[in-house]
């Protein structure tokens, strides 16, 4: 077979049938797109689901909705909207006050200090029109002011916004769906609850005082229709642990007491309704008086809400406070359940065998899922003991039947005999890693004889003191044998054609990467869009399929979209050799703050590329729970942040500053760019996430861009 066919094999192996077909492909070489995932028993920690409370959302600053229709509102004599809104600032830093809104210019601001002296008004005669600023945040722009607050100015402030001309258009043109999806109405909220059509007019920011940190979470992992949802939120003197996010999320609740808390919600029909939060042991709180306020959160209708917890309260110190904190979760059906039935163990050959679950299907149109299990044993002093974590994507048979490849390797290394038992069993959504079912335990049978059967045969010919060695097939599984001969002889016929994908990031406007800078390059171009890591992974793959093999140099999500692909599906990436597989700047593996924020402003604005769960705090933990360690191996990664002055106000973004923990790079914070088990190539000052910010791109340093050239697989 020449090198041609050779090739076109080879890309079936990675893209599937149908792909194959579209480019007139004959006789193509099918092979499962899903490896089967296994982890050794010391590294199953990686593989752990974190807890809800460990997931959520630390802030120290308030971003409130301003002229939004649940709102008063007054009007002027000329019939015009006025709103008053007040900002509790507990920091007596010079840090600006920010209103954000595509109709800014439509408004005249007025900033009242704690002391009751209007300090500056556009409406005064003496007054100045504050200028209307572009506030470029990643890829996207807002319209907006600035009113610099002076230092030592903590206390009660009061904005007052006067209309002066009606904006052209009540919501943004980018905003038609939401609209059109408010007029369409939508399911009721629960019994006490009404939802309004909301569109604000726009947003306003400050910071707080750092030390005093709002911590919401939402208390349930598990988000499917109907299910028992509750917001928890409370404050944590972070002065305390360092401002340590692992030491943070295990702090109990002090240094500030809340006296009002509310959660504004968001449905996914663009319907807002307002919720009150208490610590009276009452509606979903636990406790009462333990500074823990609880609301109960709607899970009625299938798609992502929006959330925003609002908090007042009084510091230890006797300082008053404001804070808010925004999020993002979504509500799955739940088309599948875990039954109590015992899982089974079957043999498909020497060395492989099916997991097979029951499974309760209550959705028979739905398709795959994401399954994982922890397998565990007997040793010979009759203790449970871990063999292997196994995963992947799995497609349901039609008798509710879910099976994952396990290699029978685990259990001749670890040495372990029946009975069996599966721990921590789940079910995960593929499109963005929900968690749909959760289970303690369940008996794993294994049938009659064929496993001590097994057994004898290896030990009778010395096969079982090979098991040690862990080799690809029992942390991937089995590619088709029918091409592996095939491939082989490709990858070293074909060496040279093997290429460095360079990837962009989320909701990308261009290309960031300089190509000057690189050798031997495809440029991957998926511009202004919102993909989860899932739907962006297979993005990355079908793009890469003409080619041999491929490495990713990848900016900000394009780094988590290209360790997905390489953890859970057959692609050229399996096939690269000569250094680093995959290589990121900028990357929130760990997920971003800005997720909800920026979901928010792009509803308003009519810009960006909407809500993206897989990069919130929690949609992330819940993602990196199915990355096992040997894949995480195989990332490079480098985070930066600004040049911080001690003699100024520095960020690298004014905006992004309000909403993030330092140090930062305008989008990611320094501690969620690390990845736990790759390999941290450092950190750098001085950069910003991309164009547009105080300091450099990150992308655009030539010195590391060559680095990651020379050392890239191809």
């Amino acid at each position: 077979m020449n090198i041609k066919n050779i090739k076109m094999n080879k890309q079936c192996l990675w893209v599937g049938t149908a792909i194959c077909m579209q480019f007139g492909i004959s006789n193509p070489v099918v092979a499962s797109e899903a490896k089967q995932l296994s982890v050794a028993p010391e590294s199953i920690h990686h593989q752990s689901l974190k807890t809800a409370a460990e997931s959520g959302v630390f802030s120290h600053s308030v971003m409130l909705p301003v002229g939004e229709r649940a709102q008063h509102s007054a009007k002027t004599t000329n019939g015009q909207s006025a709103w008053t809104q007040e900002l509790i600032i507990d920091s007596n830093q010079a840090n600006p006050i920010l209103f954000l809104s595509p109709d800014a210019q439509h408004w005249q601001l007025s900033f009242k200090s704690p002391q009751g002296k209007t300090v500056m008004s556009e409406s005064m005669k003496q007054g100045s029109r504050m200028a209307v600023k572009q506030f470029e945040v990643g890829d996207q722009q807002f319209a907006g002011k600035q009113y610099q607050r002076p230092e030592a100015s903590a206390g009660r402030w009061l904005v007052d916004f006067n209309q002066v001309a009606e904006p052209v258009a009540q919501a943004p043109v980018g905003d038609k769906y939401r609209r059109s999806q408010i007029n369409n109405g939508g399911k009721q909220s629960r019994p006490g609850q009404s939802m309004v059509p909301s569109i604000p007019r726009g947003y306003l920011l400050a910071k707080g005082d750092p030390s005093y940190k709002l911590y919401t979470y939402l208390d349930n992992k598990v988000t499917t229709l109907d299910s028992d949802l509750n917001m928890v939120a409370y404050m944590v003197d972070s002065v305390k642990s360092n401002n340590v996010r692992s030491k943070m999320v295990k702090q109990q609740p002090g240094g500030a007491n809340i006296t009002r808390a509310q959660v504004r919600v968001e449905y996914p029909n663009g319907k807002v309704t307002y919720i009150a939060m208490n610590d009276q042991g009452l509606q979903g709180d636990k406790i009462a008086g333990d500074g823990r306020f609880t609301a109960k959160m709607p899970s009625v209708m299938t798609g992502t809400y929006s959330t925003q917890v609002q908090v007042q309260g009084v510091r230890n110190d006797g300082m008053a406070f404001s804070r808010s904190a925004m999020d993002l979760y979504p509500i799955e059906k739940q088309s599948y359940g875990l039954t109590s039935s015992p899982a089974t163990l079957l043999q498909e050959s020497l060395h492989r065998s099916l997991i097979q679950l029951d499974l309760a299907v209550m959705d028979k149109t739905a398709g795959e899922i994401f399954a994982a299990a922890e397998v565990w044993g007997t040793d010979a002093q009759g203790q449970k003991q871990a063999a292997a974590w196994v995963g992947g994507v799995v497609e349901p048979l039609a008798e509710g039947k879910a099976q994952l490849g396990f290699d029978l390797r685990w259990l001749d290394r670890s040495g372990l005999n029946a009975p069996f038992e599966l721990r921590n069993i789940r079910l995960q959504t593929t499109h963005n890693n929900t968690p749909i079912a959760l289970m303690k335990q369940l008996p794993l049978q294994t049938g009659k004889g064929w496993l001590s059967a097994r057994q004898s045969k290896l030990a009778a010919n010395g096969s079982l003191q090979k098991a040690a060695v862990i080799n690809d097939e029992m942390l991937m599984g089995v590619r088709s044998e029918k091409v592996m001969s095939k491939v082989t002889s490709m990858t070293q016929q074909a060496a040279s054609s093997g290429k460095l994908m360079l990837v962009h990031g989320y909701c990308s406007s261009g290309e960031p990467w300089n190509t000057s800078h690189f050798s031997n390059t495809i440029t991957f171009k998926d511009l202004k869009k919102n993909r989860s890591h899932d739907a962006f992974a297979k993005l990355i793959r079908d793009f890469g399929a003409s080619h041999p093999s491929f490495g990713v140099v990848a900016h900000s999500q394009g780094g988590a979209a290209a360790l997905h692909l390489y953890t859970r599906y057959w692609s050229g990436l399996d096939y690269a050799s000569g250094g680093r597989l995959i290589q990121s700047v900028g990357t929130p593996y760990q997920g971003t703050a800005l997720a909800g924020n920026l979901a928010a402003l792009g509803a308003i604005f009519g810009a960006g590329c909407g809500k993206n769960t897989d990069l919130t705090y929690s949609g992330a933990s819940n993602w990196l729970a199915t990355i096992p360690s040997w894949a995480r191996q195989q990332v490079d990664y480098y985070t930066t942040s600004f040049k911080d002055r001690w003699w100024a106000y520095d960020y690298c973004n004014v905006v992004t500053d309000v909403l993030l923990d330092d140090p930062d790079d305008g989008t990611t914070e320094k501690w969620s760019g690390q990845l736990s088990g790759a390999n941290n190539k450092g950190h750098k000052t001085g950069q910003c996430h991309t164009t547009g910010m105080r300091d450099t791109a990150q992308y655009k340093d030539s010195g590391r861009n060559a680095t990651m050239n020379a050392n890239a697989a191809r």
